[in-house]
């Protein structure tokens, strides 16, 4: 009797073994490290080994353990097909579709980071420095017309006719082929626009919340190209807060007065407008002009778009960032020119 009791003692304890390693397995290999979804481009040198390759992953936080990368890699027999070059991976990867992704490396391929919140001309820039192409080739490829018909989401009236696709060039990392140029590079931005901005919030946007009214692609895009310019990233709150003051201006039919706008027209990000530009007879002058610019101001994020899509319900009509950089919301001029008494702005 006690040698059965010992028996299936045993088995209870090889079984819940088991069941906990395969827990941990399939939390190491078949789970991401995370649900939000962020891009990093991730090199593999020729000759690095895979115990190399499975740290280098550890420490940029995209897999949780190099012991389940090790046995995964040798049990799948993928550590001998992993290959050099550059690859985008992703923070929402699970382990086993990182090395499924590092063995189909593409060496000559050319990674290329755009910032939130860039107009079209300071990405031209980025592109131009990288060596993916010219700064003029890339402006004039968000040019063509013939995308307007491959992508629904952009305007038919184009804000900005030097621009027209201002504000769908998506920021994020791409990997270049070399062969599609600055062509296939416009193309991988309003694909990923697509993704980002997809038919749930489409839909979202049409119908009117508590805190704005129902929108349309481009209102949103126009507002978070705002946003981005002028929330501080530091603090996510911020771009909601930020929004949440255009929407309640809009409502009382109160001039936006970004000045961020003014610069777009100006064809600067800095220094703030002097006061003979704040005079600029333009429809970008949000100080003098109504309602919404007529395009986009920049390449806004997902970030920003979100904050636009569902912004918090507030009273705000002015916002400030003082000398440290701390933005300040207020619901009144009075409190608002007390506050800059108070705390000064940032820049003077």
């Amino acid at each position: 009797m006690r040698r059965l009791a010992a028996i299936i003692l045993l088995i209870a304890i090889l079984g819940f073994g088991v069941s906990r390693g395969m827990d941990w397995w399939n939390l190491n290999v078949n789970t991401a490290i995370s649900s939000t979804s962020h891009s990093v481009v991730f090199h593999i040198d020729p000759g690095e080994t895979p115990t190399q390759i499975g740290l280098d992953l550890f420490n940029l936080g995209l897999i949780r353990n190099t012991i389940a990368f090790d046995l995964y890699t040798r049990v799948t027999n993928a550590a001998a097909k992993l290959e050099a070059g550059v690859f985008a991976l992703n923070s929402n990867m699970s382990l086993a579709q990182i090395v499924n992704a590092l063995q189909h490396g593409k060496a000559a391929q050319q990674a290329i980071t755009f910032p939130e919140g860039f107009p079209i001309r300071e990405q031209a820039k980025v592109v131009e420095s990288k060596g993916v192409g010219t700064a003029a080739g890339y402006i004039a490829a968000a040019k063509d017309p013939a995308l307007r018909a491959t992508y629904s989401f952009l305007p038919s009236q184009p804000g900005n006719p030097d621009a027209p696709f201002e504000g769908y060039l998506f920021p994020d990392t791409y990997l270049i082929d070399p062969a599609a140029g600055v062509s296939g590079l416009v193309n991988e931005q309003l694909d990923q626009f697509g993704v980002v901005f997809s038919a749930d919030l489409r839909a979202q946007i049409a119908q009117a919340t508590a805190a704005r009214p129902a929108e349309s692609i481009q209102s949103i895009v126009i507002l978070a190209s705002m946003v981005d310019r002028e929330a501080n990233a530091a603090t996510p709150s911020d771009r909601g807060n930020v929004c949440s003051v255009y929407y309640n201006r809009l409502k009382v039919n109160m001039t936006l007065g970004v000045d961020a706008t003014l610069l777009y027209a100006l064809g600067r990000l800095t220094p703030e407008p002097t006061a003979a530009e704040l005079q600029l007879d333009s429809p970008y002058n949000t100080r003098t002009h109504a309602g919404l610019p007529p395009g986009p101001i920049s390449n806004p994020g997902k970030a920003a778009l979100l904050a636009c899509i569902n912004p918090p319900q507030t009273q705000f009509l002015f916002y400030f960032a003082d000398r440290q950089g701390v933005t300040h919301f207020e619901t009144n001029q009075q409190d608002f020119d007390r506050d800059i008494q108070k705390y000064g702005v940032s820049g003077s």
